[in-house]
């Protein structure tokens, strides 16, 4: 079987969606044999030859667009047929010209579940494509239950065309000893404990004006020193967050690192004492996942799938309700027990998630698109 996969997203910094590729393309090289199978990526930018490990399975292909948007749409399809391509792979976008049978990956449908999340041309440009494809496609995979849920319900898609393939831990993610954690932190960010840490981009749906007031309160209301990094690559409409910045005095304890790489994330994951996540809506959350293997206490919203992915491994709240967020910090900063006990349910949540899982699941699917119908 010789599966075609849109790899461009392998060429860039690592966010959720490249994650996922990685985890899945990897978990595939570990799992499927060369001479039964091949990957054939397809990009528009060479594949950096750190994004996956030295296998047969993989055919590269590097095909350069002036513009990506019209290369999914009528190059890619040339390109699968001229690499005798039995199957595509894609994320969000199938193609009308595909010839062939066509797997998509469409991580949530937020931008329907929560559209004043987005600007108006994402908004406009996701409304066109992404339901679409989603009826062209044999099969739809998507990140969690939940995001399967709101796609047959939303999107009136038949329930048996929607697969759910959860991420796997992202590598890379264990523990280290605490003190030792602290130490890098305060040598390489300038970060004293205790200190609270959020990971994500800077965007409306993360709420990280909550994460702010929630600290605010831990400070003030039960006197506790503690400080919020905020760590992650810059968004759109941060308004809001620039204003409770400024409402609530924070620059004296508020500490934005920008983006961090894993290689960082994980020493700042193991210094944090409490690991925030408020976000309304998560298709899945790979961020708390990260906290919860690294064994660091973690509060979430119970927004999205995240009750999927933290389960019992930490604690769950409503995004709107900053006074228990506030409580929640005092009772993993005060009490040791409670915090032990939190950081052992973390690690053992996060062992349930795995890429080979995902890797069955999604080579599941693909022997699906290819039954006739």
């Amino acid at each position: 079987m010789n599966i075609g996969v849109d790899a461009r997203l392998l060429t860039g910094t690592y966010t959720g969606d490249r994650t996922y590729w990685r985890g899945l393309l990897k978990a595939f090289a570990e799992r499927l044999n060369p001479t039964e199978y091949r990957l054939t990526l397809f990009s528009t930018r060479p594949i950096p030859s750190d994004a996956l490990p030295e296998s047969s399975l993989y055919a590269f292909v590097v095909a350069p667009a002036r513009n990506e948007r019209l290369w999914s749409l009528f190059q890619l399809p040339k390109l699968a047929q001229a690499h005798a391509c039995d199957l595509i792979h894609t994320q969000y976008t199938v193609s009308p010209f595909f010839k062939i049978p066509a797997v998509t990956t469409v991580h949530d449908i937020s931008f329907l579940i929560g559209p004043q999340w987005f600007p108006l041309k994402d908004r406009i440009l996701l409304r066109l494509t992404v339901p679409a494809s989603c009826r062209r496609a044999r099969r739809v995979l998507t990140v969690s239950e939940t995001s399967r849920e709101d796609m047959i319900r939303i999107l009136c898609l038949p329930p048996e065309k929607i697969i759910a393939t959860p991420n796997g831990l992202p590598e890379g993610f264990h523990p280290i000893p605490r003190a030792q954690a602290q130490a890098w932190a305060r040598e390489h960010y300038g970060l004293e404990p205790p200190f609270a840490l959020a990971v994500g981009v800077l965007q409306p749906r993360k709420n990280w004006e909550l994460a702010l007031l929630a600290v605010q309160m831990a400070r003030s209301q039960y006197a506790l020193p503690i400080r919020l990094a905020l760590t992650g690559k810059s968004g759109w409409a941060t308004r809001a967050l620039q204003r409770a910045k400024h409402d609530l005095n924070a620059q004296e304890w508020l500490i934005e690192t920008g983006y961090v790489p894993d290689e960082h994330l994980v020493w700042l994951y193991n210094a944090a004492d409490v690991f925030l996540y408020p976000s309304f809506y998560e298709g899945f959350g790979l961020p708390p996942l990260e906290a919860m293997a690294c064994g660091t206490p973690v509060v979430a919203s119970n927004g999205g799938a995240l009750p999927e992915v933290v389960g019992s491994g930490g604690i769950l709240l409503p995004p709107d309700e900053p006074g228990l967020w506030a409580n929640a910090i005092r009772s993993i900063l005060v009490y040791d027990d409670f915090r032990a006990n939190l950081c052992a349910k973390a690690r053992q949540q996060a062992t349930r998630f795995s890429w080979r899982t995902t890797a069955e699941r999604t080579l599941q699917a693909y022997r699906q698109a290819l039954q006739p119908d």
